[in-house]
């Protein structure tokens, strides 16, 4: 079967490449999929005739202000801790050939790799561009301090002070070191919570943030009310389990309605475990599957830009 991978990473790559005034012919995608081999011969190509430090400087091109909701979902992160685990999700549910394996983690640095399967690791060139894309995203996120570098034994330093200094190693890519200060984040002007009672607090906080892992421990720390009482309170909604779910469901069917985003995706930006997980749920509340839904109610969003979000096909890798 022929592996698929995201057009829209080729796609930043050839935005932030002409910034530097690098002109490139992509693969032509047709969709929001390519062959994988196409984007492969794609990024070597760069690699071999530019090196690897304008495709780790690739993730620049990001920005906060989009429509793509897998961004607005990773940026949504509490911690840097939290922005990798969202990001090892969206890997799950895209089917990514390639991952990136937590291998340490503290309060101020985290310790990654980039792997693949058995016998077929990233290449170099996918290294530097995932690595760059996830420093821009930790940027981005408002991450103070940002300190990344690359290698085994004597790493290299390739991002300090806000600035891609040089690139990774070719022969030892895929190993990760990111510190960072540890200072709170900025809070996402979303979530503010709003609102004379729990459930409209509650609906407000869990809809500007359907990614996050929620526990009634972590909403009743948000809105300073003891677990007990705010379950007490959430009584007449569902209690926090069915307003959580409702809230969901709300999210994922006006992303299903109002735009192309790939099915696989909603299921990441809305917090379910994986895609049968959102499709068991999201067909509980609605009696329609997810593309059912999206089949009967489509409203076409013009001009909307997919960034980081294939649709899921075995074998797809970002």
């Amino acid at each position: 079967m022929e592996e698929y991978a995201s057009a829209g990473l080729v796609a930043l790559v050839q935005r932030a490449l002409a910034v530097e005034g690098i002109s490139t012919v992509a693969p032509r995608s047709g969709g929001a999929l390519l062959p994988f081999q196409a984007k492969h011969r794609f990024l070597r190509d760069v690699a071999r005739e530019h090196g690897l430090l304008p495709l780790l400087r690739a993730g620049s091109a990001l920005s906060s202000d989009t429509s793509d909701p897998a961004v607005s979902a990773l940026l949504s992160a509490v911690t840097p801790h939290d922005l990798f685990e969202r990001w090892q999700r969206l890997e799950r549910f895209t089917h990514s050939r390639h991952r990136v394996m937590v291998r340490e983690r503290g309060a101020e640095h985290l310790v990654a790799e980039h792997v693949g399967p058995p016998g077929a690791p990233p290449d170099p060139a996918e290294d530097a561009l995932v690595l760059g894309v996830l420093t821009a995203l930790l940027a981005l996120r408002g991450v103070r301090d940002i300190r990344v570098a690359a290698g085994r034994g004597a790493p290299v330093t390739v991002y300090s002070d806000g600035v891609f200094l040089a690139p990774p190693p070719p022969r030892d890519s895929a190993l990760w070191r990111f510190g960072w200060s540890r200072t709170p984040l900025p809070a996402d002007p979303r979530a503010r919570v709003l609102g004379r009672d729990e459930i409209s607090r509650t609906r407000r906080l869990l809809a500007a943030d359907p990614a996050r892992r929620w526990t009634l421990g972590r909403l009743s720390d948000e809105l300073g009310i003891p677990p007990r009482s705010l379950q007490r309170r959430l009584a007449d909604a569902g209690g926090f389990s069915g307003l959580l779910g409702r809230v969901r469901t709300e999210t994922a069917a006006e992303l299903l309605m109002r735009g192309d985003h790939p099915v696989s995706v909603i299921g990441f930006v809305c917090g379910y475990a994986d895609q049968p997980h959102f499709t068991r749920h999201f067909k509980l509340r609605t009696a329609m599957t997810p593309a059912a839904y999206r089949s009967a109610f489509r409203r076409p969003a013009p001009g909307a830009r997919r960034l980081l979000t294939p649709e899921p096909t075995k074998g797809t890798t970002p």
